[in-house]
């Protein structure tokens, strides 16, 4: 992090600083707390962090941040009206310090692997930096900014919600050069109403957006197709369906695609160009984001090559889209979350694998659905009945998985409400050979209905 004095902290902050500090840092947890660094305490559901600031202090805060203002410290301290907003202004003001360019990354379903391919094709060319595991909320986001240096010259930063009004908030810290919107689906449709409502949170992104920035899309998703000569911005759209979005791709098979550019204005290459690319990743969702990490490297001046090995270079891993055999099965464990999109995206993939097996599809419950839960999750169940032999799901919607997949002549689907007796009856049925898909919403755990199946030690 660069040097900025307790000073420049309350310009961007609108707040009162009573004694000065150079600083290098910003923690908000009292536990840890670096050389030089700022404390910033935030007021929380469960508890506030102000009553920590002593905890900090002895530790070792040089300075620190308050809205109590008839405390007084034993270090220079700036008050401020409220903790939450100063951590996003001063958030605003450094990224302003360091400059360089920022690519804001929104979206219902992929956001986090498109932050990653961007960031493996943005590498390529520039000294990038991205968001680090799941900091895309409102306090996430800030301490990605942190992380920026004035040698930073694109920072690749994620952005999550589940009400109205976060995104913009965060935006107008991130102050994105392009703004990336993957897809409107229907997660945290419980809190937003409808997709439309999905579709105008997401939106807020753009609100944020210098006066020279540029929106990047997917023209697929009519929601956004038909807005994209309202929002007061230049548009670049990205799809496999529409093809008359700027940037247009063709599967090839095996992963390999043809991305043509219709009309987007890059020096690298004419419109009417094309190149191919490859992903080491499955489906036709995840090429979808690679068009929008190929469409910003392409604004961004990088070329077809460097955009290409940038692309083929991602790997997914842990419990994201990760694809592997084990025991004589064909995993694919993405346990990470979930929407009834995602959930037709990797069926999708599932209906691929094991040419010669048969493919279960293990789903957990969709959380955070709202009145959609019940039509989420026969959706789900329709798709896997599509894609799949066998359906076992998981969790309080279970029976409406079933139910869907029961209407479009599945018989071999079950509902569970324990993963134990789950996966005892899953590895009755399972035989070497046959392709599985573990996917659910995060508080389902379904990765560890998967160590279970595969005989691995499961953390209580």
């Amino acid at each position: 992090m660069e040097r900025f004095t307790l000073a420049q902290a309350a310009a961007w902050t609108r707040g009162e600083a009573r004694g000065e500090a150079e600083l290098t840092a910003v923690s908000t947890d009292s536990r840890q707390i670096p050389e030089k660094a700022l404390f910033l305490p935030i007021k929380g559901e469960r508890f506030d962090a102000h009553d920590f600031i002593e905890k900090a202090v002895e530790n070792g805060a040089a300075a620190v941040v308050s809205h109590r203002r008839n405390e007084e410290y034993p270090v220079p301290a700036l008050y401020v009206e409220d903790t939450a907003q100063a951590l996003l202004d001063l958030a605003g003001g450094y990224r302003e310090l360091c400059g360089g360019k920022v690519v804001g990354v929104t979206g219902s379903v992929g956001k986090t692997t498109t932050k990653e391919l961007l960031y493996a094709v943005l590498k390529q060319k520039f000294n990038a930096r991205k968001t680090e595991g799941n900091l895309n909320n409102e306090i996430g986001l800030p301490l990605t900014l942190f992380r920026m240096t004035r040698d930073t010259e694109v920072m690749v930063a994620e952005m999550g919600m589940n009400h109205f009004g976060e995104i913009s908030r965060m935006t107008a810290a991130a102050q994105p050069d392009i703004a990336v919107i993957t897809n409107i689906g229907t997660s945290h449709i419980e809190f937003l109403g409808s997709r439309e409502g999905i579709c105008k949170a997401k939106l807020e992104i753009l609100e944020g957006l210098r006066p020279d920035g540029c929106a990047v899309f997917c023209g697929d998703e009519p929601l956004l197709w038909d807005k994209r000569g309202q929002l007061g911005c230049r548009v670049i759209t990205y799809g496999m369906e529409n093809d008359k979005c700027d940037l247009v791709a063709y599967c090839r098979g095996d992963g390999a695609f043809d991305i043509v550019n219709n009309s987007l204005p890059a020096e690298t290459l004419p419109v009417g160009g094309k190149f191919t690319a490859k992903l080491a990743i499955p489906g036709a969702h995840n090429i979808l984001n690679a068009l929008a990490a190929a469409a910003v490297g392409l604004l961004l001046g990088e070329t077809p090559e460097q955009i290409a090995v940038g692309l083929q270079s991602y790997e997914a891993s842990g419990m994201r889209q990760n694809i592997y055999e084990q025991d004589g099965y064909h995993i694919y464990a993405d346990c990470y979350n979930a929407s009834p999109d995602a959930m037709e995206a990797t069926l999708a993939v599932l209906g691929t694998m094991a040419p010669d097996g048969r493919r279960f599809a293990v789903l957990g419950s969709m959380l955070e659905l709202g009145d959609y839960a019940e039509e989420g999750h026969r959706r789900a169940g329709r798709a896997a009945a599509q894609y799949a032999d066998a359906l076992y799901a998981y969790g309080p919607d279970a029976d409406a998985m079933v139910a869907g997949a029961k209407e479009k002549g599945m018989e071999r689907a079950f509902a569970f409400d324990d993963q134990p007796a789950l996966v005892a009856a899953l590895r009755q049925d399972a035989k070497k050979g046959d392709a599985l898909l573990f996917k659910g919403s995060r508080g389902m755990r379904m990765e560890q209905a998967l160590k279970l199946f595969l005989g691995e030690d499961v953390e209580e």
